[in-house]
């Protein structure tokens, strides 16, 4: 399913930049320069000591959902250069490989603002609730960054804001995930596809016999009904595989933001442990993992946990 998998929803939106000029300061500015700038100027991951000592991280950490997320200013689709053509066919057709070749473009720039967030379905209920929270969270940047996109002066409110942002949304055909660790539990086609199969094969050969002993049809009239037959045997398993194939990847556990940040906490906390514990006595080593235990409670995903929006180790 499009822009929905393994129990996260991810979301590219292609907003297009205005094409106008800006006063501000004194100064005059285009649209997608004032773009440019307020991303320049929008916080990223905490990744310092610095930055942690300010508390200067990303808005998006601010939302307890967010894994990953980007926004990308595209001036106009890339120009790969001429279509390859045979050497001699380019001189018999007197081609001039310095011309070149009619190629898309793009009419005006375009902001990509694309995110994964945990979410349960692909309903749009789902993608709203998630917008709701970013334009509740940190509503100042948004508003900072999409004021420059055509249309965006009519958002008003949170569900102005997820309008907006759907209305803008285009589906994502190569979702990212990467936290399964064994193999999905994938259902198998081997029994559908028998069972199909092997009831095309017997209605037909029970249809054959029939035509032949009631009817009196001679042994060749059964030809359409092979071709009939061998059509069914490629169409039905080319379906249910097509089918099974548009099901979302199956959710990995304990996948969700607030699993994955506990995750993080508790492998930094653990190779102290593990370096601690080298050369011990077996009862001294045991007393350490309690205490581990009991100070950072691996089953309580609220804390002590690694906080988002930080990448340094803690």
């Amino acid at each position: 399913m499009p822009s929905f998998d393994g129990g996260h929803y991810f979301l590219t939106v292609l907003a297009p930049i205005e094409d106008r000029l800006v006063e501000h300061d004194g100064m005059k500015s285009s649209a997608i320069h004032m773009v440019r700038s307020a991303l320049a100027t929008l916080p990223t991951a905490r990744q310092t000591e610095a930055t942690e000592w300010l508390r200067l991280g990303s808005p998006f950490a601010r939302a307890k959902r967010t894994h990953f997320a980007r926004f990308v200013v595209i001036d106009d689709v890339v120009y790969n250069g001429r279509n390859p053509m045979n050497a001699l066919l380019m001189a018999l057709r007197k081609v001039n490989p310095v011309l070149a070749q009619p190629h898309d473009r793009l009419s005006t720039p375009y902001l990509l603002f694309a995110a994964d967030f945990d979410a349960r379905s692909a309903e749009p209920a789902e993608v709203r609730s998630y917008l709701a929270e970013l334009w509740g969270t940190m509503q100042a940047e948004l508003t900072q960054i999409f004021q420059y996109c055509v249309g965006f002066g009519a958002v008003k409110d949170a569900g102005g804001f997820a309008d907006y942002v759907m209305a803008c949304e285009i589906d994502t055909t190569m979702p990212f995930n990467d936290y399964w660790i064994d193999p999905p539990p994938f259902a198998s086609l081997k029994t559908t596809l028998l069972t199909v199969v092997g009831g095309v094969v017997l209605v037909a050969l029970a249809a054959i016999i029939l035509l032949h002993s009631d009817v009196g049809w001679p042994w060749h009239a059964a030809i359409p009904f092979g071709l009939v037959l061998f059509a069914a045997l490629l169409f039905i398993p080319y379906q249910l595989v097509i089918r099974n194939g548009r099901v979302p990847f199956p959710t990995a556990p304990d996948s969700d933001l607030r699993s994955v940040l506990k995750a993080l906490y508790l492998q930094q906390k653990f190779v102290r442990l593990a370096i601690a514990a080298q050369g011990l006595e077996d009862a001294e080593i045991h007393r350490l993992f309690g205490a581990f235990l009991a100070e950072h409670r691996p089953g309580d995903l609220d804390a002590p946990t690694q906080e988002p929006g930080i990448i340094r180790a803690a």
